[in-house]
């Protein structure tokens, strides 16, 4: 039975949150954190990724933000970021300047049959300037350009390089889509599959397309954990009834725990182990909200005997689920695209920066066997990681 769980025997350990087709920054950010460590070897760094490759919707290139409001000038940056992409990956280049016909889309219904509008090769997308259209297209050659670079450089760095199975992946995987739809039928059309394989997959979940591409085989095989001798590092975390079995069954467990899911992966994606909301990928249903349980983290370290849970999936976790949260608060901003060592004791340490939204570009640096965990931006500066606010603003309306 193949194995999901990666083992780190490496010094330091440096990790990144969620993705969300920001990959070419990521890459280039780790290239400069390996230039500062010319001195190591793979065996003495690790690099770890969080998950969530796809489904962004930022609007950032090259470090610079624009503006959504721009109108016309918005259009040609994303519009010039398509063709930068295209020339920089032959393959897809070939695509969006022929003559293949895409799945576009507009509107979710709640007859999924009838989520198809037309198909229409790329250039033609591009040559109606519909911002909706435009939007999605560069979004999916973001994360065409996400698992093109990841999956490459995970192969030139098997045993340093790792990137964590998230929620968004899977969502991709199976079909049937919650995120992202109109990205996702373009993509997996600027992969490859012709119209009716990509309808298939994303109103009926049939195909199983992952098998008929190389970059989809890649993600499906992406580890769902990984683990130091002081850490986990995973994309979601434990949910309350797992917290909960483990505070009784302890170690054996937590063992048990990793079999099981070891076990489901190798029946396929759509266990119920790794359902949307209810599994360790997105532990965030209606009850599940760390900020007013820490005790859940206590329960799944204790019995993994570990000290600290790095996970990416939300970058809002200092705050109490269901608060009013205004991405544009300069005062909440911060606190949302910061990595932070939160409760309890510290020991939860998040690392999702909200890349999706346009967020920071943050790497986390850990010596394994220390309690320290700094945080490395984009300038490459060094600080300690914050910890939670005291008392936390209540910003429900």
């Amino acid at each position: 039975m193949l194995s999901y769980t990666v083992s780190l025997h490496h010094r330091v350990i440096y990790s990144l949150g969620d993705t969300h087709g920001r990959g070419r920054e990521q890459i280039s950010f780790v290239e400069d954190i390996r230039a500062l460590n010319a001195k190591n070897t793979d065996e003495d760094i690790a690099f770890i990724q969080l998950g969530d490759l796809c489904d962004g919707f930022s609007f950032v290139i090259d470090g610079h933000t624009i503006d959504p409001e721009s109108g016309d000038a918005f259009i040609d940056a994303l519009c010039c970021e398509i063709h930068r992409i295209g020339n920089a990956i032959p393959k897809l280049g070939n695509i969006l300047d022929g003559s293949v016909p895409l799945v576009n889309w507009h509107k979710h219904t709640a007859d999924r049959d009838g989520d198809v509008v037309g198909t229409y090769p790329a250039r033609d997308l591009i040559a109606r300037r519909d911002l909706d259209e435009i939007i999605a297209l560069y979004e999916a050659c973001k994360s065409y350009e996400t698992l093109d670079l990841f999956s490459s450089y995970q192969a030139k760095h098997p045993d340093s390089f790792h990137v964590i199975l998230g929620n968004h992946d899977v969502d991709l995987l199976l079909g049937l889509s919650r995120y992202g739809r109109q990205q996702k039928y373009l993509l997996l059309g600027l992969l490859g599959f012709t119209p009716d394989q990509v309808i298939a997959h994303l109103t009926r979940g049939e195909g199983e397309l992952h098998k008929k591409h190389p970059y989809l085989a890649w993600l499906y095989e992406r580890p769902h954990l990984a683990l130091s001798s002081d850490t986990i590092y995973m994309h979601g975390g434990p949910t309350t009834d797992l917290s909960n079995a483990l505070l009784k069954s302890k170690h054996d467990g937590f063992n048990a725990w990793l079999a099981e899911i070891d076990e489901a992966r190798n029946r396929g994606l759509g266990e119920p182990q790794f359902r949307e909301h209810e599994s360790f990928l997105s532990p965030d249903g209606a009850n599940n909200d760390w900020t007013l349980f820490p005790e859940r983290l206590t329960h799944f370290l204790d019995a993994a005997n570990r000290r600290f849970a790095a996970v990416g999936h939300s970058p809002f976790l200092d705050f109490t689920k269901g608060t009013l949260i205004d991405l544009k608060l300069s005062t909440y901003g911060e606190l949302f695209e910061t990595p932070a060592q939160l409760p309890p004791d510290n020991r939860l340490v998040k690392h999702d920066t909200n890349l999706k939204r346009g967020g920071q570009l943050w790497i986390c640096k850990h010596e394994v066997g220390s309690n320290d965990w700094f945080g490395i931006d984009r300038s490459l500066r060094q600080t300690p990681l914050r910890s939670k606010t005291p008392g936390p603003p209540d910003i429900r309306p």
